[in-house]
């Protein structure tokens, strides 16, 4: 107890003149959360999309009100496939168990270099990748959606 203060009740009293007067304790303020600087684009900013991209768009928001999809983006993500080439997927989509895939739509055809990109994004990255194609009106519209 070496450390310890041992003030007589005089000397307690002529600090407690001495000290200003505390300010009766008050409740501690609620802890806020961080709040995130980014914000969100309204639908406008985002790019546009196509015809096919805005029907796939469609399809998928009616899959996430019947329960089939929890969620989904456009354009949402770009992944870095090497120096200097990038591959941005049409659609990020999550299902009801967390599961994200990568849905990339095209009309009646893919150009080679769309193939590649899709291909070695697939064995890079741990998403599920699928080739979602719109099949024509002769061959009974609707998509034909192909694992990677």
């Amino acid at each position: 107890m070496a450390n310890t203060l041992r003030w007589s009740e005089e000397q307690l009293a002529a600090h407690l003149r001495r000290a200003p007067e505390a300010e009766p304790a008050q409740k501690p303020a609620a802890k806020r959360l961080p709040v995130a600087v980014g914000t969100v684009a309204p639908p406008e900013l985002n790019p546009a999309m196509n015809k096919t991209e805005a029907e796939y768009a469609g399809m998928l928001e009616e899959r996430r009100l019947r329960g089939e999809v929890a969620w989904w983006r456009y354009e949402a993500i770009t992944l870095k496939l090497a120096d200097n080439t990038r591959y941005t997927p049409d659609f990020l989509v999550m299902l009801p168990d967390g599961v994200l895939e990568i849905h990339e739509t095209k009309g009646g055809f893919i150009r080679e270099d769309g193939w590649l990109k899709l291909k070695v994004a697939a064995a890079l990255f741990p998403f599920r990748f699928f080739l979602c194609q719109k099949a024509s009106k002769k061959d009974g519209g609707g998509w034909s959606i192909k694992g990677v």
